[in-house]
């Protein structure tokens, strides 16, 4: 379950990102919700890694790579191609592991 949570984290700080970039979004006013839901993204995948473990889940090595890409991710400016192709990256991770835990 803390799997499934992770994932809907990720793809609403996915969205945001999205809404941002297409300048659909104007962030300015809250540009630290973004900050914090990542924080809540980054949190939430280590628990599900951990628990991916713990219980011998199919999902934790792809999650674990989502947690690589993660501890990339801040150092790659915001609205660059590099940032926007790792957290598709990430989507991609989180999509197969969405689909081994089916």
């Amino acid at each position: 379950m803390i799997f499934f949570a992770a994932t809907v984290l990720f793809v609403l700080n996915f969205a945001l990102g999205i809404l941002v970039q297409l300048r659909i979004v104007d962030s300015k006013p809250f540009r630290w919700l973004h900050h914090a839901l990542f924080f809540a993204v980054f949190v939430s995948a280590a628990a599900a890694v951990l628990a991916g473990f713990l219980s011998d889940a199919p999902y934790r090595w792809v999650l674990l790579a989502v947690l690589a890409i993660f501890a990339v991710l801040p150092r790659v400016r915001a609205g660059t191609i590099g940032h926007a192709a790792l957290a598709c990256g990430a989507l991609l991770f989180y999509a197969a592991g969405v689909w081994q835990a089916l």
